[in-house]
């Protein structure tokens, strides 16, 4: 892949001028079960790099690693993760008596709101490299849970074409969370939303591009709550799983029914807790799968059980080909030429996941203010009937139970 078509991915601008017009399909081609990609392929030509878009992500952490090796470092399998910091979920202080003794410090302590457990970050053992301190803290208590301070990248990007329209909910007692970047409060397309924020990290709250769009789609210019969680700020170390871990406590201590995170990343074994704990209260996670394409593995937190994952189509249906795909690709909804709330005000085009996961949160918050665990599984099945079948007959790695609608916004109340 030539470095101009990378950089024009990572600035989300998709080159399509200089495509042949052969390009587009006259007719359609038969629905077997290889065909799908192939189909793809051969509608988008820049599919045929479809292996080298994991890259796009990757080199986006790669140059933030670069530029601030004095607090990241690379992890395992080209994570990117804070240097010298692992994370744990305690109890309280005494659980980690056996761990300050090894000489571990803590260098910072969080509540998570109702959640069960404090999140804590330890400075390792000094003479310890970040890989061989986590093994230890594992060694010496292996029923807790730890891991790196991993970091997460943002699930698509704005391009640079205003256009005309903007999205818009319509209901105005819709409550429903955000973990993102900042968001623009005063934005002309969210000025009837009640928007309550607060920074996860060590920087003021602060908006952005990627959490303005998105939150256009989750709330528009019909009012509501919007709980609009800053894990980003400007700082190197944002979009750490510590803040992520820390806004999704928030989350449970305002009771917030449906949180929509447009972030991708590495398992880890502290957010994979943390999010069976929210679903296991009657939260639901929507999130996006990912861009990396579909031979990439499962991005997280999309693909821990229980979480909606949220792929991106175009407006023809044809799922995107920088889409990542698996099992656990729940539903599919519109990610390319879309309009969002842009920066400094007015409307931009993006394309990504990241902004087809507020779509369908934006359905399930409408008739989820609130966590009920017995609600969940009844507004799930009443999302599916409405879906539109994709891909495959039933559900399939591609576009799991169907193409949601935003037609069919705010549908669902009434049906747990």
């Amino acid at each position: 892949m030539s470095t101009l078509l990378k950089i024009a991915m990572i600035l989300g601008v998709w080159v399509t001028a200089a495509l042949p017009a052969a390009a587009q399909l006259p007719v359609d081609v038969p629905r077997l079960p290889v065909t799908d990609r192939l189909r793809d392929t051969l509608r988008d030509p820049l599919a045929q790099t479809i292996d080298e878009l994991e890259e796009v992500r990757r080199d986006t952490l790669d140059t933030l690693l670069r530029r601030n090796r004095d607090v990241l470092e690379r992890g395992p399998d080209r994570t990117v993760i804070l240097r010298d910091q692992i994370t744990t979920l305690q109890a309280d202080d005494a659980d980690l008596v056996p761990l300050l003794a090894a000489g571990f410090t803590v260098l910072r302590e969080r509540p998570l709101g109702g959640l069960a457990a404090r999140l804590y970050v330890l400075q390792v053992p000094s003479g310890l490299s970040t890989v061989r301190a986590l093994a230890l803290a594992r060694e010496i208590a292996p029923t807790g849970t730890f891991d790196f301070n991993h970091v997460y990248a943002r699930s698509g990007r704005a391009g640079a074409g205003l256009v005309a329209t903007s999205q818009a909910g319509s209901v105005a007692n819709l409550r429903v969370g955000l973990i993102d970047t900042g968001v623009a409060t005063g934005h002309a397309h969210l000025r009837a939303a009640q928007i309550e924020a607060r920074a996860f990290h060590d920087d003021d709250y602060l908006p952005a591009a990627h959490g303005t769009g998105v939150a256009s789609l989750l709330v528009g210019e019909a009012g509501g709550t919007l709980y609009s969680a800053d894990i980003y700020g400007a700082g190197p170390t944002g979009g750490s799983v510590e803040a992520l871990v820390a806004a999704l406590g928030w989350m449970a201590e305002v009771e917030v029914g449906v949180i929509n995170v447009s972030l991708v990343g590495p398992d880890n074994a502290l957010l994979r807790s943390v999010s069976a704990m929210l679903t296991a209260r009657g939260h639901i996670l929507v999130a996006a799968v990912g861009n990396d394409g579909p031979t990439a593995d499962p991005l997280y937190p999309a693909a821990y059980p229980g979480v909606i994952g949220v792929t991106g189509v175009d407006r023809r249906g044809s799922i995107l080909p920088e889409a990542c795909r698996g099992e656990h690709v729940d539903f599919a909804a519109l990610a390319r030429d879309i309009e969002v709330a842009g920066l400094p005000d007015g409307d931009v085009e993006v394309r990504g996941t990241s902004f087809a996961a507020p779509q369908v949160a934006a359905l399930l918050a409408a008739a989820l203010a609130r966590p009920d665990p017995l609600a969940v599984d009844g507004l799930v099945a009443a999302l599916e009937a409405r879906a539109e079948d994709a891909g495959r007959r039933g559900r399939d790695t591609t576009y799991g139970l169907g193409i949601v609608s935003r037609d069919a916004v705010y549908s669902l109340a009434g049906q747990h």
